[in-house]
């Protein structure tokens, strides 16, 4: 079954918890309430940062942000004794403004990130990498230049885990699918069956597409409404802790019927303090 990772609503027990590398205590404090039921974690890179087009790096620079992670990880290991824990080298999108972190056009995003994991990987080669796998805006085949630098390189060979990490913002099913499937048939081709395959903000609606093919994905994106019943009781992001709760167990319950494996602990809380069946 397909793994499904988030940051929820503070009340609402869940083993596999997304922590922001630029708002760590968010993550912490639902963490020292509940790390009795987390098993897994994702440290993700913080690339939001991003967001603003003014900004061409992480804050203090590359070998900083590569610092902050190891950083997070060793906190993490102390609180979360034997939990998975996977660790995100700091990457370069290029789909909030395509185009906007190229150095050059020979240092584009993906050679930018390629650096970075590069630092990662030899500097700490002890800790638990998800190595990004950058590409181009809306170029799904793209994807595949950092696969053959990562293979290159021998990167694959010594790490496991990956994430596609172009698409957190992308919004056309097309171009999901296609980058997604790119490279997993190029892992199969070249001999990585038994890649760990993470997909950075997913779309719920690309789940069904996607089929066989992921290990995991993460999202934060429940804080909207996801199915028509819940829409027409409102179309606005969550206001409330409650609503919080109510858009957060109806979009488990989404994930549940397409195959993502769901803690029974979560159906059961959501089960007893929301109503979130009426709107399913």
């Amino acid at each position: 079954m397909v793994l499904f990772y988030t940051l929820p609503p503070r009340r609402v027990p869940w083993s596999r918890v997304l922590i922001n590398a630029n708002r760590p205590e968010r993550g912490f404090a639902y963490l020292y309430t509940h790390h009795r039921h987390v098993d897994s974690v994702v440290i993700d890179s913080g690339v939001e940062v991003f967001r603003d087009e003014n900004v061409k790096e992480y804050g203090g620079g590359a070998d900083a942000a590569v610092r902050r992670q190891v950083m997070l990880y060793e906190r993490l290991r102390r609180l979360l004794r034997g939990a998975d824990i996977m660790v995100t080298c700091p990457d370069y999108p290029d789909d909030y403004h395509p185009r906007a972190l190229w150095l050059s056009e020979d240092m584009t995003n993906i050679e930018r990130t390629l650096l970075n994991v590069l630092k990662c990987v030899d500097w700490y080669p002890d800790i638990p990498w998800l190595i990004p796998v950058q590409g181009w805006w809306r170029r799904p085949e793209s994807l595949l230049i950092s696969l053959e630098y990562y293979e290159q390189l021998g990167i694959l060979k010594r790490w496991r885990r990956l994430a596609v990490a172009n698409l957190c913002v992308e919004v056309r099913g097309t171009v999901i699918t296609r980058g997604v499937k790119y490279v997993h048939h190029w892992l199969v081709r070249h001999g990585y069956r038994d890649v760990w395959l993470h997909v950075f903000g997913l779309k719920v609606a690309a789940l069904d597409r996607l089929r066989g093919i992921l290990t995991s994905f993460d999202s934060v994106a429940w804080t909207r409404p996801l199915t028509a019943r819940l829409y027409r009781r409102g179309n606005w992001s969550a206001k409330s802790e409650a609503e919080r709760e109510l858009f957060f167990c109806v979009y488990i319950d989404r994930l549940r019927r397409k195959g993502v494996e769901v803690p029974g602990e979560a159906l059961r809380w959501c089960g007893e303090n929301t109503d979130y069946e009426v709107y399913t």
